[in-house]
């Protein structure tokens, strides 16, 4: 039988088993329980990006999603123009198409075999904290309630979170009036090349092929956009739309899954009350424009992972588990903002939006444009804020090759990695790495960097600073961290 948890994760979504397999590969006891008795193959998410994958790199975790992904490293624009993912620097130049339910798998799979316990068919009808833990009253598949408790619960239990209800953190924002066409299906006549998009009066259809010869296509139908939701999508509907707007009948058939849906942007107020944390589509929700959604559930939990393994273990400094909060809730509602003004340009039909749309398509051509258009898709421009850290604080680290190997290798026990430094006493929580190339042009010889890849503090050289960013950021070194608990 497991033993009690240190930590219970709502929600088996992403975001869940993502946060899961990084506590449980950190030695954190940790339950996962999910509502449902199974997993949905119905899944909006179909993207993972390159900064996302760099993460989950982080971790060993990236060649999973490989094995059940196809690379697409020129998504379509529409009319014919088409990104180019190799102009960025990073391993994973490509936006990967794998459905969302494989992703789970995938990390469900990392999850349970690091050690941690998912629970299907366990639902969360009540939960009370105080001061010491997080009590829970499940409801499981036999209908019989229990209480549980842990030190931590995160909810990662979607829009609908019984978790952020439960603890009284309001959802603001807004749902869109406009329905989408969304389905996984065959196609007889399928496009050439198979990722593909096109733009007309009557609206958009894009197309992106998975590994299994099956295609996702996305509609974005001006004459059918006023339908509810809920009414029912047919296979006929489906081709109607595409026809017209492609101009070519790419014959769809065998569907997965078609549906209308109708999108929201919510923010919650606040990620944390108390012992209780909330991440992924419980704390932000939006349209699914480059699958943003997954992106950021999964950094939050990549972000998350190792601030709450610092408090569990005793050797957080002050305020790190609140800066989960303070950094990502800028991200998301950056990624609010950024999805909200892509679907009203995707979207809208008006002479002077369509004139819009001519120039950007244009304008995407010129290369040193896309390549930061296309590295702020790819999420490799994300930043948190710099502190005390110096100019490069907060930056992402790319890979470059170490002594030994790659240094996102150096990262795989999510520890903090030291370039170009000893680090002496906090050796237990930090591992060191000397560089074959430089991380970029004129950046400090001695970094300090994040088990989540971004960089804690950088300098000229090892010394008081250093020290001090080691305390600031790894806590007590280990000497008189024992001590104290003696």
């Amino acid at each position: 039988m497991a033993l009690a948890p240190r930590v219970i994760v709502v929600g088996a979504g992403p975001t869940g088993l993502a946060l899961a397999a990084e506590l449980a590969e950190a030695g954190i006891e940790c339950h996962v329980l999910e509502k449902r008795s199974r997993r949905a193959e119905l899944s909006r998410a179909f993207t993972m990006e390159p900064r996302t994958m760099e993460l989950l790199d982080l971790r060993g975790r990236a060649h999973g999603l490989l094995e059940h992904g196809r690379p697409c490293p020129n998504p379509p624009v529409g009319d014919g123009t088409y990104l180019d993912y190799g102009l960025l620097d990073t391993p994973f130049p490509f936006s990967l198409i794998i459905p969302q339910h494989r992703t789970e798998g995938v990390l469900q799979e990392a999850a349970e075999r690091a050690g941690a316990v998912i629970r299907p068919g366990v639902e969360v009808v009540a939960l009370r904290q105080d001061d010491t833990g997080v009590e829970v009253d499940v409801r499981g598949p036999d209908g019989t309630t229990t209480s549980e408790r842990a030190d931590y619960l995160v909810g990662c239990d979607g829009v609908n979170s019984t978790v952020r209800a439960a603890v009284g953190v309001d959802f603001d924002g807004w749902n869109y009036d406009d329905s989408v066409i969304m389905g996984d299906c065959r196609l007889r006549n399928p496009p050439s090349p198979p990722a593909y998009a096109r733009i007309t009066r009557r609206g958009m259809v894009a197309v992106f092929p998975f590994r299994d010869d099956t295609y996702r296509v996305i509609v974005f139908d001006h004459e059918k956009m006023k339908l509810p939701a809920d009414l029912p999508l047919s296979l006929e509907d489906l081709r109607e739309s595409c026809t017209a707007i492609l101009g070519v009948d790419v014959e769809p058939h065998d569907p997965v899954w078609l549906s209308r849906f109708r999108s929201s942007q919510r923010h919650a107020k606040r990620y944390r009350v108390g012992r209780v944390l909330l991440a992924g589509d419980a704390a932000h929700t939006h349209i699914p424009s480059g699958g943003q959604g997954l992106q950021t559930g999964i950094q939050d939990a990549i972000n998350l992972g190792w601030k709450l393994r610092a408090e569990i273990e005793g050797w957080a400094p002050p305020g790190l588990l609140d800066s989960y909060e303070a950094e990502r809730y800028p991200i998301a509602a950056e990624t609010l903002r950024k999805t909200d003004l892509s679907f009203r340009f995707e979207t809208s039909n008006g002479v002077g939006a369509r004139l819009v749309r001519w120039v950007v398509t244009k304008l995407v051509r010129v290369k040193a444009l896309q390549r930061l258009n296309l590295a702020h898709l790819a999420g490799l421009t994300l930043s948190y804020p710099r502190g005390d850290g110096g100019a490069w604080a907060g930056r992402r680290v790319p890979d470059r090759p170490v002594v030994g190997g790659r240094l996102h290798e150096c990262f795989r026990d999510g520890r903090f990695v030291l370039i170009g430094a000893s680090a002496g006493e906090w050796s237990d929580r930090v591992r060191e790495a000397q560089l074959v190339e430089p991380i970029a042009r004129r950046c400090p010889a001695v970094v300090l960097v994040r088990p989540d890849g971004y960089v804690a503090w950088a300098g000229p050289e090892a010394g008081p600073e250093l020290a001090d960013a080691l305390r600031r950021w790894c806590g007590e070194p280990a000497r008189r961290y024992a001590s104290r608990d003696v």
